[in-house]
């Protein structure tokens, strides 16, 4: 949703933009494409079941086994590394899960749309911004000419 408020913030007018929470005017583009991204989940899911079945896998299988590795990185690996990879990135995911209901309760108790607060600068402008990353970038790559 924070891209849904950043994408708010540029096209509704600045009365009609305010915090996603609280039920305030949207453009419906990103709940489509939120739509759309469920619906190929479900797909991939039924995907991987026929998978399962043609490959003769049975209880090998693991939900989500679906395309884990795409590319090939644990080809050849023991199984107790790829265990413990796929392990690494449900914690990856949980942690991810925390930090989303974390910006869903600092904008639920500020009432301040979540892009829009100072504290979370560093998440939503591009670093090149902001002023202290600006100011030392100009110092390491701007032109010094020695006369």
């Amino acid at each position: 949703w924070p891209l849904q408020e950043m994408l708010d913030r540029l096209l509704l007018d600045e009365d009609q933009f305010g915090p996603i929470v609280y039920d305030t005017v949207t453009l419906p583009y990103f709940p489509l494409l939120m739509t759309l991204f469920m619906l190929n989940l479900g797909y991939l899911d039924i995907f991987a079941k026929e998978m399962q079945e043609k490959d003769n896998i049975g209880d090998a299988y693991l939900p989500g086994d679906c395309f884990w590795d795409p590319l090939n990185m644990l080809e050849g690996a023991p199984p107790s590394m790829k265990r413990n990879m796929q392990e690494r990135e449900l914690f990856n995911g949980r942690v991810a899960m925390l930090a989303v209901a974390a910006y869903f309760f600092e904008e639920v108790t500020s009432g301040v749309p979540i892009v829009s607060m100072d504290a979370n600068q560093l998440l939503f402008v591009p670093a090149y911004e902001i002023p202290p990353i600006q100011e030392w970038l100009d110092a390491q790559f701007s032109p010094t000419f020695n006369n």
